[in-house]
């Protein structure tokens, strides 16, 4: 039943420096950001990622990507798992990031 699946899409970061300028893209995207440090090029990717989040395009790429297999590019990992897998995927997330407060 696909109604109790969710597409599950882990995006990794992939950052380059050289000569002092950083490169930044998370796998699967087709844009890429500069800054000065890395602590600057991660907040342009993160920012970039919310801008994108409600731009229709970019959902039906990053979805389209995922239906072509579970590994398509560097740094992008997608697949359907049943929804109890999935949020208990989302509370583990939530619990580690509250004990490394």
């Amino acid at each position: 039943m696909t109604e109790n699946r969710v597409l599950h899409v882990i995006q990794h970061a992939i950052l380059t420096c050289e000569d002092g300028v950083w490169t930044g893209r998370y796998g699967g995207e087709d844009w890429s950001v500069i800054a000065g440090s890395h602590d600057e090029v991660l907040e342009q990717m993160v920012e970039t990622l919310h801008r994108l989040g409600d731009d229709d395009e970019h959902r039906w790429r990053i979805i389209s990507l995922a239906e072509a297999g579970e590994r398509t590019e560097e740094g992008f990992e997608a697949r359907f798992i049943d929804r109890e897998r999935y949020e208990n995927r989302v509370i583990e997330a939530m619990e580690s990031q509250f004990e490394e407060e």
